[in-house]
């Protein structure tokens, strides 16, 4: 009995429209961009860009960059609230589809996912934010210039990186010029994302449902990033709190929270 209550109290949080709307979904990937340059010492604007050019997408006429994005395998899906995006990247991870980037930067399973205790915590956007960063400070040590360094963050191999910078570098300028809020007529991701369907969505949460979003997965990647670490690194850093927490259910069953902590900004409640 207490299960089946658990499990509709479960369905009535997914079934209900999200509480973080559509413009703090995308106000959290720049929050998150802020305090991991801060918390790292990579220029704000370079982390504003790179998140931008992984997951922009326009709103209203502004080009902002949205939290629950995934991308697997070239196809790319804007999210509306995390659980629903979970539970689509941990489907996939769960068919041994691992090639499937996520969140704010877009890190990919298959390289990032034994530095994360799961699909839920790549989510999350403080998280992903803070890998994302230790991750370009590397390549930043490496290459000396942070555009070279924003570059080998999407692919080491010179041509890749040549074609993503020309996305980049646009993005990068329109935001230290105009700033987030100023960005009406900048380009979209450099990827390819489309809103889910209804179809889709219903399909997502019927698995949130009936599973409850269930955190993690035996993990299939090595350490690395959207470009592969360079020979002879160590994976990168440890994490701080979640943003994306995790809650114990019925006989400790964990399970991943639809909303943001209370350590999230004002905004994003």
């Amino acid at each position: 009995m207490r299960r089946l209550v658990l499990l509709l109290g479960l369905l009535a949080l997914v079934c209900m429209p999200s509480r973080i709307p559509a413009m703090p979904a995308a106000e959290i990937c720049e929050w998150a961009a802020q305090q991991a340059a801060r918390e790292s010492g990579v220029p704000v604007d370079v982390l504003g860009a790179l998140t931008l050019t992984e997951t922009g997408r326009r709103l209203d006429g502004i080009v902002r960059p949205w939290a629950w994005s995934a991308n697997a395998e070239g196809e790319g899906t804007w999210f509306d609230d995390p659980a629903s995006a979970i539970a689509y990247a941990e489907d996939r991870v769960a068919q041994g589809r691992t090639n499937i980037d996520i969140g704010c930067f877009q890190l990919n399973y298959r390289w990032h996912g034994e530095n994360f205790s799961s699909v839920a915590e790549m989510f999350d956007p403080l998280e992903n934010a803070r890998y994302a960063a230790r991750f370009v400070f590397q390549l930043y040590t490496e290459t000396g210039d942070w555009r070279q360094a924003a570059g080998a963050f999407h692919s080491r191999t010179p041509a890749n990186a040549q074609r993503y910078l020309a996305r980049f570098d646009t993005l990068h300028q329109m935001l230290r010029d105009r700033g987030f809020q100023g960005l009406s007529d900048s380009p979209e991701t450099y990827n390819r994302f489309a809103g889910i369907g209804s179809g889709q969505r219903r399909r997502v949460r019927e698995r949130v449902m009936l599973l409850g979003a269930p955190l993690g997965s035996p993990a299939t990647g090595q350490p690395g990033s959207l470009a592969v670490l360079a020979p002879g690194r160590s994976p990168l850093g440890a994490r701080a709190g979640p943003l994306v927490t995790v809650r114990l259910g019925e006989e400790g069953e964990r399970r991943a929270s639809l909303w943001p902590s209370d350590t999230a900004p004002e905004a994003v409640r």
